[in-house]
């Protein structure tokens, strides 16, 4: 409990004590409750994962209980077909471990940026499409094995900063796919086999769908900018 309220005060700290500098040495810097209204989604949405983590680790905070874990976890074992409908909400929204939280909540903290360009409605469009484009990766491991978190839509949230842009042509387009892609690739280099709730593999191939599922998204669904 004391690790659970410890990382929600700095994530909170964080996030609201870190204000962007006024463009112009003459405009008005933001007050606190104009910078919450600019992040209140990456804010809360981070606050959500990480009293979720708390409760599903029954309050000590470090990794989930393994039944638990199991029953909300998305798996490829054709017994549990019956939890799968269900499972494909609740595996987005549960952690393996205190770790895997943390860097998925603090991606989300770092993506605030994003939300101060957008708005908090595309801030959770996009997170919510990264997360769905990354769900068919289960189906690319032959062994039998359970999937969680939101890491598909928070690289995907780092995919829309640099492409959710309505100046971009197609060829930037078809390049920032190459690019990220490659990343993505690159980094599942250092991956490893899932053996126990504490040694678990990164899902690369769920980063890599969520990468060009929110690429394609904005490619289609540009940003509506109102024009005062």
């Amino acid at each position: 409990m004391i690790l659970f309220l410890i990382s929600s005060v700095v994530y909170v700290l964080g996030l609201l004590l870190i204000k962007p500098n006024p463009n112009s040495l003459k405009a008005v810097p933001l007050t606190y409750a104009q910078n919450f209204k600019l992040i209140r989604a990456s804010l809360c949405s981070g606050l959500f994962l990480l009293f979720i983590f708390l409760i599903i680790s029954n309050y000590d905070f470090l990794i989930a209980d393994d039944r638990i874990y199991y029953l909300l976890a998305l798996n490829n074992n054709i017994e549990m077909i019956m939890l799968w409908p269900f499972q494909l909400i609740t595996h987005l929204i549960i952690h393996v471990d205190f770790w895997h939280l943390i860097i998925n909540v603090s991606g989300i903290g770092i993506a605030s940026v994003y939300e101060r360009r957008v708005g908090a409605k595309r801030f959770l469009s996009v997170l919510a499409v990264g997360s769905v484009a990354s769900i068919p990766s289960i189906f690319f491991y032959s062994e039998t094995i359970a999937i969680s978190g939101i890491s598909g839509g928070v690289v995907g949230l780092f995919a829309a900063y640099f492409t959710d842009r309505d100046e971009l042509t197609t060829k930037e387009w078809c390049a920032a796919i190459f690019y990220f892609t490659i990343i993505m690739l690159l980094f599942s280099v250092d991956g490893y086999s899932v053996s126990s709730l504490q040694e678990y593999q990164t899902d690369y191939i769920g980063h890599i769908f969520g990468v060009l599922g929110v690429i394609i998204y904005c490619r289609f669904k540009p940003l509506q900018i109102l024009h005062k």
